[in-house]
C-alpha cells in the first residue's frame, strides 16, 4: 500500500523511519530470521535438521495433517460462507443479524472455547448431543454416533472462524455490487437464481478465493482446538519438540509452517491485487437489490438457522450450562444448579494473577501497536522515502508466522548472545515482545485504512502556516484518525487477552496468561465445571469489549471498510 502522494521526507521522518525501521527489525526481522537459520545450522551450516525431518514419520504425520485440515476448513468455508453472504447481502432471509453477529463473535472468540462447547457436546461417551441422540435412537452403543476428537471434529470445531473470513470478504462486494450486470442478465431471459449462478458468483471469485485463503492459512496457525482435541498437527508437534528439547525439529517444523502460511497469504495479497479486473462498482449512484429467489430463500433462511445454532448458540450454550452445574455427571437434572464455578474462579489467586497479567500485557501491546502503527503507516503513506516499501512488507510479516512458530524464533534469540543479556526469557517481557510482534500488522493496517481517508493537503496547509510535520501531525491528523485508534486499540486488547499460541510456547513460572491458565483449568487442574466458567467470564468480557468496539466504528467508514476487510 504505497501509491499515495508524499509529502516530503525532512528530517524528523527521517528519523521516525529510522526508528521504525529499527523497531520492526527487533521485533519481526529477527525473529524470522531466526527461524530459519536455527534450521540450517547444527554446530556449524547444515541441511541435517531437514532430513532428519524428512524421515520423521509422526512430523509427516503432523504436517498431514495440518494441511488436511487447513484444506478442508478452506473447502468447507466456502460451501457455507459464500450462500451465507449471499443471503445476508443480497436477500431478504431469515437471521441476517444473527448470523452476522455469529460470523464477528467467531473471529474475535478464540478457537480454544468453541473446541470446549464442542467436546462437552460431541464428546463420543459423554457428549451431550450423542447422550441425546443414543436416547432418541434407543442405541444401544456406549459411544458415538459423534466422535469430536478426530481430524473430522477439528475441521467442525474450527470451521466458524474459517467460515467467518470467507463471509466477511463477500459481504462488501455483493452489497454495492452494479445491479446493471444481474439485470442484464435478467433480459435475456435468465431468472434470479441463473443470474447470481452466472454472473455475480463469477465477479465475486477473488473474494472468494481470498478469504478461502485466509482460512487456510489461520487454520495452519491454530493450536487451542488441536491441543484439546489430541490431534498432532504442526502446532502442537512444535511446542512437543521444544519440551523434549528437540530444537532443530522445532525449527524445521516452524519453517515448513511460516512457507505454507506465507504461500496462501501470498496468493491472497495476489488476488486481491490483481482484483481489478473483476471490478464490479461504478460509483455510488447505485446499490445492489435485494433478490427474491423463492423457495430458494427459504433454503438459504434455513442454513443460517442451523449455522446459527450450531457455531454458536449450541456450543456457547452448552458452556454456560456446564459452567452452572454442581456435577457434569448428573447433567441437566434438577437441584444440579450452582453459581459455586464462578465464585472459585472469581477467588483463585492464580487464576486472578494471569488474569492481572493478560490485561496488562493487553493493554501496553495496544498502545505500542497504537504508537508504532501510526508512525509506519505516515511514512508508508506520506513521505517520498525509497525505504518505505520495505516497512510495509515487513509490517506485514507476521500475518504469515503462527504464534508457536514466533515463540520458537523468540526463545531461540533470548537464549542466545545477544538477546540472553537482556533477561527476558521465561519473564512477562519475551511475552510482551510476542505479543508486539503477532499483533503490529493490526496497527499498521488500521493506521493506512486511517491515513488514506485524511487528504495530505490538510496536512501540506499546516506546514504552509508554519507549523512542524511532528506539529501537523499532532494538530490535524491524528485528532482525525482519533475514532480509527480507539477502535484499533480496542481491536488489538481484545485479541490479545486470550492469546494462546505464543503464550503456550514462552510461559514460564508465574507468567501464566488467561488462555495458558485456562488449559491448565481444562486439563485437570480445577475440573471441567470450572474451566467452562472461566471460559464464560472470558467471552463475556471479549464480547462487552467488542460491542465498545462496534459504538465506537459506527463514527468513522474508515473503520466500517477494515472491519469488513475492504481494500
Amino acid at each position: 500500500m504505497t501509491g499515495a502522494r508524499g509529502i516530503g521526507a525532512g528530517g524528523w521522518s527521517r528519523a521516525v523511519a529510522a526508528t521504525m525501521a529499527a523497531l520492526l527489525a527487533v521485533l519481526i526481522v529477527a525473529p524470522v530470521g531466526a527461524i530459519f537459520l536455527s534450521s540450517f545450522y547444527d554446530g556449524g551450516l547444515s541441511l541435517s535438521a531437514y532430513s532428519d525431518f524428512l524421515t520423521d514419520r509422526r512430523m509427516l504425520a503432523a504436517t498431514l495433517n495440518s494441511l488436511a485440515v487447513a484444506t478442508g476448513i478452506a473447502a468447507l468455508s466456502v460451501l457455507v460462507g459464500v450462500p451465507l453472504a449471499f443471503g445476508v447481502a443480497r436477500t431478504r432471509m431469515w437471521f441476517r443479524g444473527l448470523v452476522s453477529a455469529a460470523m464477528i463473535l467467531s473471529l474475535i472468540s478464540p478457537e480454544f472455547l468453541l473446541a470446549m462447547g464442542y467436546i462437552l457436546m460431541a464428546g463420543p461417551n459423554a457428549g451431550y448431543a450423542n447422550q441425546a441422540l443414543r436416547a432418541v435412537f434407543d442405541l444401544s452403543s456406549t459411544s458415538g454416533p459423534f466422535d469430536i476428537f478426530s481430524l473430522w471434529g477439528l475441521i467442525f470445531t474450527a470451521l466458524p472462524n474459517g467460515v467467518a473470513f470467507v463471509f466477511l470478504a463477500l459481504v462488501p462486494a455483493l452489497a454495492n455490487m452494479d445491479p446493471a450486470l444481474e439485470d442484464a442478465a435478467r433480459l435475456k431471459g435468465a431468472s434470479p437464481l441463473r443470474a447470481v449462478i452466472d454472473v455475480t458468483l463469477p465477479l465475486m471469485r477473488p473474494a472468494i478465493l481470498a478469504g478461502a485463503l485466509l482460512a487456510f492459512a489461520t487454520s495452519l496457525a491454530m493450536y487451542g482446538a488441536p491441543e484439546m482435541l489430541g490431534i498432532d498437527v504442526l502446532t502442537v508437534a512444535i511446542r512437543e519438540a521444544l519440551l523434549g528439547l528437540e530444537f532443530s525439529t522445532a525449527s524445521v517444523a516452524s519453517v515448513t509452517l511460516v512457507a505454507l502460511s506465507a504461500l496462501a497469504l501470498g496468493l491472497q495479497r495476489a488476488l486481491l491485487r490483481h482484483g481489478d479486473r473483476y471490478r464490479v462498482l461504478g460509483g455510488k449512484a447505485f446499490a445492489a437489490r435485494r433478490l427474491d429467489l423463492g423457495a430458494a430463500t427459504h433454503l438459504l433462511s434455513a442454513l443460517a438457522f442451523l449455522y446459527v445454532m450450531v457455531a454458536l448458540i449450541l456450543p456457547y450454550g452448552t458452556m454456560i450450562a456446564v459452567s452452572a452445574m454442581k456435577s457434569i455427571g448428573n447433567g441437566f437434572s434438577a437441584g444440579n444448579w450452582t453459581l459455586q464455578n464462578f465464585v472459585v474462579v472469581l477467588g483463585d489467586p492464580s487464576i486472578r494473577q494471569a488474569v492481572w497479567l493478560s490485561f496488562w500485557l493487553a493493554a501496553v501491546t495496544a498502545t505500542v501497536v497504537i504508537v508504532i502503527g501510526v508512525l509506519t503507516a505516515y511514512v508508508i503513506l506520506r513521505t517520498r522515502l525509497r525505504a518505505r516499501s520495505l516497512l510495509d512488507y515487513a509490517s506485514i510479516l507476521p500475518l504469515a508466522v503462527p504464534g508457536t512458530a514466533i515463540g520458537f524464533a523468540l526463545i531461540v534469540i533470548y537464549l542466545n548472545w545477544p538477546g540472553n543479556l537482556t533477561g527476558f526469557y521465561g519473564t512477562a517481557m519475551i511475552l510482551l515482545v510476542a505479543y508486539l510482534a503477532r499483533f503490529i500488522p493490526i496497527g499498521v493496517r488500521n493506521g493506512q485504512s486511517g491515513l488514506l481517508q485524511i487528504a495530505p493537503e490538510l496536512e501540506e496547509a499546516a506546514r504552509v502556516s508554519g507549523s512542524t510535520e511532528f506539529g501537523a501531525l499532532m494538530r490535524i491528523t491524528i485528532p482525525l484518525m482519533l475514532p480509527m485508534l480507539v477502535y484499533t486499540w480496542l481491536l488489538v486488547f481484545i485479541l490479545a487477552i486470550p492469546e494462546l499460541s505464543a503464550s503456550i510456547i514462552l510461559r514460564g513460572f508465574g507468567t501464566q496468561t488467561v488462555a495458558t491458565s485456562l488449559l491448565s483449568v481444562w486439563n485437570g487442574n480445577g475440573g471441567l465445571a470450572v474451566a467452562c466458567a472461566y471460559g464464560v467470564c472470558i467471552f463475556a468480557v471479549v464480547s462487552a469489549l467488542f460491542l465498545l468496539a462496534a459504538l465506537v466504528g459506527r463514527s468513522s467508514p474508515a473503520i466500517r471498510k477494515s472491519i469488513f476487510g475492504g481494500g
